[in-house]
């Protein structure tokens, strides 16, 4: 049986903006060559993330001259990568090069996510450990970080501020895209309102129906008004994080499409391939009243606007 092609608009395909790769302590199903390969073979562009490593080089040791699927890297602003700062974002300009010997990163764009498994958000629902076992990493390599060690973004903080700004202005300087992590949900309205204020307009709200986020639809309808701001809905907290479908129709019909990105977050050894997940994931939400026209705006024209133009 062949499967059905993913959507395309005129000569563009999907842009999946989320998928986990390896290595890294938790046990992951691809690496940057392995899920190149997945992307050249079904069509779609991809993101590619670690939450311990800019994978900007990795890419750029994987994309071929006739490429005609988008690789993007990108890095998450965990411990590991200098927390927030310019620190992780000039790690990944490093890793953007082709061309070892060149002088200049690539030009092109990638994802700058704020930081995730270290955020007191997300350690107070995860036990305080940086990597649950449930997600696929051996206990022993789990960090306990105690109460208050965990990334918040707090206003108070001058030197925080301080060091949140200089990443801000790093990300717009050289024309990247700010994606919000795993902040809580006043964190992140903060967090966005500065990005914006700084002359930031690429602006992607991490999964944020996600338990530590938890942001509601009045909140994530202003924050695309006054800031552009996208949701980004993930196939994969559906199932991880008991999310419904229902929810997620509600969020598009309440923000409309063009304030929606579709991503996977896959990756993990237990879930379905992208191009498999990608496809259940588009047949289900048509099942709960979403419009092939609206997820093709959703999965294929607001992330290629977002990375390419």
């Amino acid at each position: 049986m062949t499967s059905r092609p993913l959507p395309r608009v005129d000569n563009r395909g999907v842009l999946d903006l989320h998928v986990h790769i390896g290595p890294e302590l938790l046990r992951r199903r691809y690496s940057a060559a392995s899920l190149a390969e997945e992307a050249r073979r079904e069509g779609f562009g991809v993101v590619m993330k670690n939450h311990f490593q800019p994978t900007t080089g990795w890419v750029s040791g994987v994309r071929r001259a006739d490429d005609q699927v988008p690789l993007i890297g990108s890095v998450a602003l965990n411990a590991s990568c200098g927390w927030v700062d310019d620190h992780g974002v000039r790690a990944a300009l490093s890793g953007a090069k082709t061309d070892v010997g060149q002088a200049d990163p690539d030009p092109g764009r990638f994802v700058v996510w704020m930081p995730t498994l270290c955020t007191e958000a997300h350690l107070q629902l995860f036990n305080r450990k940086d990597t649950p076992e449930e997600w696929g990493v051996n206990g022993r390599y789990a960090r306990f970080f105690p109460v208050g060690e965990g990334y918040t973004l707090d206003e108070s903080n001058a030197q925080r501020m301080q060091a949140l700004d200089r990443c801000l202005d790093a990300i717009r300087e050289n024309d990247l895209i700010l994606a919000t992590g795993h902040l809580n949900k006043d964190e992140t309205q903060r967090l966005v309102r500065r990005a914006h204020a700084r002359g930031l307009r690429r602006i992607i709200m991490t999964h944020p129906l996600f338990q530590a986020t938890q942001q509601d639809i009045d909140t994530l309808l202003s924050l695309w008004q006054e800031c552009g701001a996208y949701t980004e809905l993930a196939y994969v907290n559906i199932a991880m994080d008991h999310l419904s479908y229902d929810a997620y129709a509600a969020v598009i019909e309440a923000l409309g499409p063009q304030a929606v990105v579709l991503s996977s977050d896959l990756g993990q050894p237990f879930s379905p391939p992208v191009g498999e997940g990608l496809r259940d994931y588009f047949a289900q939400l048509q099942r709960h009243g979403v419009s092939e026209d609206a997820i093709a705006e959703m999965a294929v024209i607001n992330p290629n606007r977002l990375v390419l133009d």
